[in-house]
């Protein structure tokens, strides 16, 4: 049986995996910033013969503290612990964050969590990096645990905006950017395209009757979802309906996805906001029920409302167009890692 590296709690962390190099944060979308982190973190593992872990929650803390509306968050959970994963990480250890585990000293989350957990030897954390209850572990507070548990604390500057060290890559500044539909901006700070993620929905079938059927998300999908407007993209088949198991999935393919509440047929009470793509080419696929990952290149224009049916037709063979141009500008296409 293949081992799955994402564990929940210390008892599911396999008993053979030895000492382990450790680093601590939630990874909204697994940004540069993070990725910095994670580099410094394999980087003192590998010079210690250690296995790089990190450490994670879910939910995010602030959704259990109380701000859930002021942290939408930019990564789903399967998509955050995947994308640790494809970091270069030997193992995912993601907990549960509750009121009672937000309780626990800054000592007791080292002592069993880290120490005798994970087998921790290293830790690699920014200076400014606070832990246990109430925040009140600090770089100092996790030195002194180091010399009582025998392990080294190695700290790590932050990656700034352009990778220089100067001020601070965050999670917040690109849900800034996709909120006011910044694609682009987004994408260069993750350091990949930015992706949504849900399973395909039966919508109003406009779209179908149209002549550009399109696979409709539900209302409220994995990752945050940009401002409202038309965006070039790719579509991922991530996991197939039982009835279309045996046919190629679809990797990569080119899409132009539209988000917002369909202002030209508003009179028929479709006000909702949507989240759709129209995958090119293909006018008779059927995606009903599989999980599909979209991923955003850059914003095209805002929604419109248009006086008739022919007028959006025209819009959406001029979307189309470029989308495709858009696609053909870029030097590669997605990785499609599943």
């Amino acid at each position: 049986m293949t081992r799955v590296p994402i564990w929940h709690s210390v008892e599911e962390v396999p008993a053979d995996l030895g000492a382990t190099a450790v680093s601590i944060g939630n990874y909204d979308g697994v940004h540069r910033g993070h990725r910095f982190v994670l580099d410094q973190l394999r980087h003192h593992a590998e010079a210690r013969s250690l296995a790089p872990v990190a450490l994670t929650f879910w939910p995010h803390p602030r959704h259990v503290m109380g701000e859930p509306a002021q942290t939408p968050l930019l990564t789903g959970h399967e998509d955050r612990d995947r994308l640790l994963l494809l970091a270069g990480m030997h193992g995912v250890l993601d907990l549960e964050f509750t009121l009672e585990f937000a309780q626990h000293s800054p000592e007791e989350f080292v002592r069993i969590f880290l120490v005798e957990g994970l087998g921790m030897k290293c830790v690699v954390l920014g200076e400014d990096s606070l832990f246990g209850r109430a925040n009140s572990g600090n770089i100092e507070t996790m030195r002194e645990l180091g010399r009582r548990y025998d392990f080294e604390v190695m700290t790590v500057e932050d990656l700034g905006p352009e990778g220089t060290g100067s001020g601070r890559l965050s999670s917040s500044s690109i849900r800034r950017d996709l909120l006011e539909g910044e694609v682009r901006s987004a994408n260069a700070a993750l350091g990949r395209m930015h992706t949504v993620t849900d399973v395909v929905h039966h919508g109003f079938r406009r779209g179908r009757e149209l002549g550009f059927p399109t696979a409709n998300l539900g209302p409220a999908p994995a990752g945050l979802i940009p401002a409202d407007g038309v965006y070039a993209g790719y579509l991922t088949v991530t996991e197939q309906a039982p009835a279309h198991l045996g046919t190629e999935p679809l990797a990569g393919a080119q899409a132009t996805i539209s988000i917002g509440t369909n202002p030209t047929f508003a009179a028929d009470g479709a006000v909702q906001r949507t989240v759709e793509a129209y995958v090119h080419g293909d006018h008779d696929l059927d995606l009903y029920g599989d999980t599909v990952r979209l991923e955003f290149v850059d914003f095209q224009r805002p929604t419109l409302k248009f006086d008739s049916a022919e007028a959006l037709v025209a819009q959406m063979a001029k979307d189309v167009e470029v989308t495709r141009r858009t696609l053909a500008a870029e030097q590669a296409p997605p990785a499609t890692d599943g």
